[in-house]
């Protein structure tokens, strides 16, 4: 029987070295091309998800508006248009100046507790919370 002793000679080596070097940088490329694709993928779809965002809070924000609109009409005609002085919103409520003959009953009944009322010598003065006007309609 005859045995082959083969040594490692310094050209084989350093083709086996020359290999895992060109493997590893070739890892690293596509390491990095795959980052930048990523990286690129999800700014986009940040973008595409601030949009949507924006478009979903103007459409809420534009249905709050009709309903607390569609509100202070109903308000306006509870109260009667020539007892009102003024109406506006101040701080998250509705804020309604009326005479000091006004009939608020109507107001009470729909609000109870919810409507805040202070009478002055000349003048009435309801506050009434945006959020429960926007709870009792959706």
């Amino acid at each position: 029987m005859i045995v082959i002793v083969q040594k490692k000679g310094y050209k084989k080596i350093l083709i086996n070295s020359l290999l895992y070097i060109a493997i590893m940088v070739m890892f690293y490329l596509y390491y990095n091309h795959m980052c930048d694709k990523f990286a690129n993928q999800n700014k986009t779809l940040k973008k595409d998800l601030n949009i949507t965002k924006v478009k979903y809070k103007s459409s809420i924000s534009t249905k709050y508006e009709k309903i607390i609109y569609k509100e202070a009409i109903s308000i306006v005609d509870l109260l009667g248009k020539e007892n009102i002085i003024s109406m506006k919103i101040v701080n998250k409520r509705l804020l309604i100046i009326c005479n000091e003959n006004t009939n608020i009953m109507p107001l009470m009944v729909r609000y109870g507790v919810n409507a805040y009322i202070k009478n002055t010598k000349n003048r009435i003065k309801i506050a009434i919370d945006l959020s429960t006007i926007v709870e009792k309609k959706i």
